[in-house]
């Protein structure tokens, strides 16, 4: 209840108890049982509960696990603009005019090629190129940088979920614009060539950059071009033996052919 005192300006509360009101209700067996298990659980299997940081995430979770980057900000915007540019490239001539799709793909395309040369290259595998001109002479020189090493000399240990991510998505780009080029020369779509020509040379251009700046990549490179190689000479090496076998079968196995002689049409 609320009470006003005599002067107007102060309130006094007072607060009462209804008797009729029963108290401790006993709670259902069903109910009681299950609370008890619970208590008795959690009061019992304290030490046997497993410490907050033994706790490991399901693996069956859909989608990208971005919580395992150490950087999901820069991943984000690896893919934001590139996810733009494409979206606007499929979809944006049914909404707008083709001159307006090929500026702003453009547009987005230079964001992407900068975010990418500049930010999400040094954050998420310690790399970066940049070229200088020396005012002197005017001459251009390409610098292609990486993380400088740890202090006993080892190299610079960076997040494997950012490494995978940026190197399969800055990979993946120039494959993906490369394909729809082909489409627009196969489809004849030459309002097309502009955008798409501007995206395979500044995709490509990045990813010759920090293929440049990475040696883990030059010796991935390195060996697949060797793994190739020998695919390549085994499955001649095979080719040539499967081919003379075939040959030296079909000759007879390596004997002279005997010549039959022609019969002149005359019976004895």
């Amino acid at each position: 209840m609320m009470h006003q005192s005599d002067d107007g300006h102060d309130l006094e509360f007072a607060t009462s108890v209804d008797g009729s009101v029963q108290q401790n209700v006993p709670v259902p067996s069903q109910t009681n049982s299950v609370l008890s298990n619970m208590i008795n659980s959690s009061a019992g299997g304290r030490d046997d509960a497993p410490s907050p940081s033994s706790y490991t995430p399901s693996a069956s979770i859909p989608g990208l696990q971005f919580s395992q980057s150490a950087h999901p900000t820069a991943c984000l915007f690896h893919i934001l603009f590139k996810g733009m540019a494409f979206t606007l490239y499929i979809l944006g001539s049914k909404l707008m005019e083709d001159i307006m799709v090929t500026v702003l793909c453009i547009l987005l395309l230079a964001a992407d090629f900068w975010v990418v040369k500049n930010i999400t290259g040094r954050l998420l595998v310690g790399l970066r190129w940049w070229n200088k001109v020396d005012p002197v002479t005017g001459n251009t020189s390409w610098i292609f940088e990486s993380a400088a090493p740890t202090v006993d000399g080892q190299k610079a240990r960076m997040n494997a979920f950012d490494s995978k991510f940026f190197w399969s998505v800055l990979y993946l780009t120039p494959a993906l614009w490369g394909l729809l080029f082909l489409s627009a020369i196969l489809w004849l779509q030459f309002q097309c060539f502009v955008t798409v020509t501007c995206a395979v040379v500044l995709s490509a251009s990045n990813v010759y950059g920090y293929y440049k700046c990475s040696s883990d990549q030059k010796e991935k490179w390195s060996q697949w071009m060797n793994q190739g190689a020998q695919m390549g000479m085994s499955a001649m090496m095979r080719g040539g033996v499967f081919g003379w076998l075939g040959s030296r079968l079909s000759g007879g196995g390596g004997g002279s052919m005997q010549q039959v002689p022609q019969n002149d049409g005359t019976f004895a």
